[in-house]
């Protein structure tokens, strides 16, 4: 039997809005290694984006990478194969340095696209490395492994067309004798919208890779939509999801992907998927439509519950439309890891502001206006306050015309 885990989306480093998401990021990864124990899996796979900054991860979420990374491939005596793809928000470079070196502990980073149509024969499957690629660089790549061919036709923005050139590739290399897997990260047709959190490859109408290019392999491991997944009428065509939501408008309910072939399974063979959940005590959720104050009411009667939820990350969007002072400051004091949201005001446009037409009147009389709007009718700025004023505007002249 080949047993193959199938992960994708950790954006390591990643903020949901202005929360830091390390603490949470930890225990889903703790709970993926509880996975690992009780599934005992053949080989580990993650289909790119592990960082959410792959030009310059924080040191955190580096130190997160390498101590994940060392607890699953010691889970096996020898190493557990880790089989890992950059994704779009990943550099492909950076993440694979040292790669040839990381082979020997069971760490397979397969970064080059020259070498995507070499397969990783392990655990009984046959694996390609798909990475996510630009349209233009998959061009050239034809170009400079075949100077002699005609160039295939690649329009910039032809993801389709580039993935079936380097699908054709893999299959080529294929000695077909294993089940064939591709670990691939691309936004796919039919598989649904990509989320707030996701930075979009499908721009107007033009970025997805047809689903029957893939249809070569047996599994093909994706990464890219946030929501675990399969296409319709190919259930071995799967996303595994991030491995925490990362936007308010992303479910809570995270997994991974458990795929499994019986023992002497050849190429050709489809194998039984089935998804594992990855539980973290902090979820992420909105309260929405509601007015403001029954929203502080419910969380002052569930903070006197012990309701554990109020930990929770929360969007709270309420209906009321007239101004709420200090909205933020006393929702937090009930929630503390809420965020505020009123989409709708009504505001009366203060009547009594009657200032003069800056383009016919000085700077001194907009400011008086302004001074006993705010002051008083019969308010008078000190003649401290206006060298203070003409000093700055001065200070603004000179450095509009350095």
């Amino acid at each position: 039997m080949a047993k193959l885990l199938h992960s994708a989306d950790w954006h390591l480093g990643k903020h949901l809005k202005r929360f830091d998401l390390a603490a949470e990021q930890h225990e889903a990864l703790e709970r993926l290694l509880d996975v690992v124990d009780d599934e005992q899996p053949d080989v580990v796979v993650v289909a790119g984006d592990v960082f959410d900054s792959g030009e310059r991860p924080p040191l955190a979420a580096l130190r997160e990478w390498t101590w994940v990374t060392q607890e699953i491939v010691r889970r096996r005596p020898g190493g557990l194969p880790l089989v890992v793809i950059p994704g779009n928000h990943d550099h492909a470079e950076r993440i694979a340095f040292n790669a040839h070196l990381t082979r020997a502990s069971g760490l397979y980073l397969l970064n080059d696209l020259a070498r995507s149509n070499e397969p990783l024969r392990i655990a009984g499957l046959e694996l390609f490395g798909l990475p996510f690629h630009k349209p233009a660089r998959v061009r050239a790549l034809a170009h400079a492994l075949r100077p002699d061919e005609a160039l295939p036709a690649i329009g910039d923005f032809d993801y389709d067309a580039a993935m079936r050139w380097l699908v054709g590739r893999a299959l080529e290399a294929s000695r077909g004798d294993l089940p064939r897997v591709a670990i691939a990260h691309a936004f796919v047709e039919g598989a649904g919208d990509e989320g707030e959190a996701e930075d979009p490859v499908m721009v107007g109408g033009a970025g997805a890779v047809r689903a029957g290019t893939l249809d070569g392999f047996d599994y093909v491991a994706l990464g890219h939509l946030h929501a675990p997944r399969r296409l319709p009428g190919r259930p071995h065509v799967r996303y595994a999801g991030s491995l925490y939501p990362y936007a308010f408008d992303e479910a809570s309910d995270k997994s991974v992907s458990i795929v499994t072939w019986d023992e002497g399974a050849v190429a050709g063979t489809r194998p039984e998927v089935r998804s594992v959940p990855l539980e973290v005590r902090r979820k992420v959720r909105t309260i929405s439509e509601l007015p403001f104050d029954e929203v502080i009411r419910g969380g002052v009667a569930a903070r006197a519950s012990g309701d554990p939820d109020l930990d929770d990350y929360l969007l709270v969007s309420v209906s009321d439309r007239a101004p709420i002072p200090h909205a933020q400051a006393r929702l937090s004091e009930v929630y503390p890891n809420a965020l505020f949201e009123q989409r709708r005001l009504d505001v009366t446009p203060d009547e009594t502001l009657d200032l003069p037409d800056p383009s016919r009147h000085g700077v001194d009389e907009v400011f008086l206006a302004f001074y006993r709007h705010v002051l008083g009718a019969e308010s008078e700025p000190s003649e401290t306050e206006l060298e203070l004023l003409r000093e700055a505007l001065q200070r603004t002249s000179d450095e509009a015309s350095a």
